[in-house]
């Protein structure tokens, strides 16, 4: 499969509310499959979790080891995907990376290792001290943002101003629950608070995940997170998550380092940790949102899927469908 150039007309394409990550990637696959749109973003709504995101790529979750939902559905096309689009950019963003996960004690890893069996899947190659992760990595979310952004505005896709319609595609991630079109959704954000470092300690071979993560950028340069809070959600950082950012570290055995900078974003998961994509049931409105801390490895996918839906090819997965919530929107 190749990117194709957008070859529909049309006098009402659609608008793409919001140029995070969720925007960003659905309106690549609009362009890919010939679907007129035009991308709405206003810098009072462009703080989101995208420019401080993790973007992390990880097949297995949990203490427990287990595959993450729909791996073996997610992680072929992320990994075909990213590259093609990488290409098209001109622009290198997608870093594929082993992942090591350390047993956190030998409580935990004997545990593990007496059920190695039934836990062990094709992401998982066992060592002595740990577990390493294939098929993981990072993306530079907010390198693929600007180069993507500077993509739209050679084309003439690119409104930078507030829309203030009903009739779009809604891609506002946190902020989407202020929205009286979706304000009935069950939406349950969680701020984030993630450091940059400088240290000669960790690897840059490998992501570190304990409790934690430590992700090699280059140049003996770390990022480190990350933070989860539901109390307040400003795009101020605090000296609390900085503490708790240095407590992680120490755990995974960094105490040598340069603060280079600290970040903050607010993830727009949901209370039943799935997607909200499609049409809204009586309004002239769609919603991409909803994917929490896995957009890098879900939005692809399900961009896929809704254009595929959209384009009358398939219908899209019915736990991320938005009908699932059609109820809500009659009440």
């Amino acid at each position: 499969m190749t990117f194709v150039a957008c070859k529909v007309k049309s006098a009402n394409p659609y608008i793409i509310v919001g140029q995070g990550l969720a925007g960003t990637i659905l309106a690549h696959h609009f362009w890919e499959a010939g679907i007129p749109f035009k991308i709405w973003d206003s810098p009072s709504t462009h703080f989101t979790s995208s420019q401080a995101a993790g973007g992390i790529f990880n097949p297995v979750t949990g203490r427990k080891l287990e595959q993450t939902w729909l791996a073996d559905e997610l992680f072929p096309y992320l990994f075909d995907y990213y590259p093609r689009l990488e290409a098209i950019l001109g622009t290198r963003f997608f870093f594929s990376m082993p992942l090591f996960r350390p047993f956190a004690n030998e409580e935990m890893k004997s545990w593990l290792v007496e059920r190695k069996e039934q836990i062990h899947h094709s992401y998982l190659c066992w060592e002595s001290n740990g577990v390493w992760v294939e098929q993981a990595g990072w993306v530079d979310v907010v390198t693929l943002l600007r180069v993507s952004r500077a993509y739209f505005a050679s084309k003439g896709l690119l409104v930078e101003s507030e829309y203030t319609g009903n009739q779009a595609i809604f891609c506002e991630g946190f902020h989407g629950q202020q929205n009286p079109l979706w304000s009935s959704l069950p939406f349950l954000p969680a701020k984030g608070e993630l450091m940059e470092i400088r240290s000669d300690v960790p690897s840059e071979d490998y992501i570190l995940n304990k409790n934690g993560f430590i992700v090699p950028l280059g140049s003996r340069h770390f990022k480190v997170g990350a933070t989860y809070g539901w109390k307040e959600f400003t795009n101020e950082t605090t000296p609390e998550a900085l503490e708790e950012l240095t407590n992680k570290l120490a755990l995974m055995g960094v105490e040598d380092f340069e603060l280079v900078q600290q970040k903050t974003g607010i993830r727009p998961a949901t209370q039943d940790r799935r997607p909200f994509v499609g049409f809204h049931s009586e309004k002239e409105a769609g919603i991409f949102n909803g994917f929490g801390s896995k957009g890098v490895s879900l939005m692809p996918y399900f961009a896929k899927q809704w254009t595929d839906e959209i384009l009358g090819k398939s219908t899209v997965h019915p736990e991320v469908s938005i009908r699932r919530f059609y109820h809500l929107f009659s009440v």
